[in-house]
């Protein structure tokens, strides 16, 4: 099932129902099960709070700036390029 971010718009594929990180800024979305209701309003998750003091940063390519979460390098949702966020995701994993 592809479901978009409620964060930052991206569009990614899920499972089926769960909790989701999105790829592009790590925000949690819930995905609930698609029943007629939600079909009819179009909605399949609840977007929760992304969490504090997430790094923004620019495209080189299109200069879009957007939100990111704690990878090494995010595909840029506005044109796709792999743009370096500077942040070293090995040394936050050994803490």
């Amino acid at each position: 099932m592809r479901v978009r971010c409620g964060a930052c718009r991206t569009q990614f594929e899920v499972a089926g129902s769960g909790r989701y990180a999105c790829p592009v800024c790590g925000s949690v979305n819930v995905v609930r099960a698609a029943g007629p209701q939600d079909q009819a309003e179009g909605g399949f998750f609840e977007q929760q709070a992304p969490p504090p003091a997430l790094p923004r940063i620019t495209c080189p390519e299109c200069e879009f700036s957007f939100v990111v979460g704690r990878i090494a390098v995010a595909t840029c949702p506005n044109c796709n390029a792999q743009v370096p966020t500077g942040q070293d995701v090995e040394e936050d994993r050994e803490q």
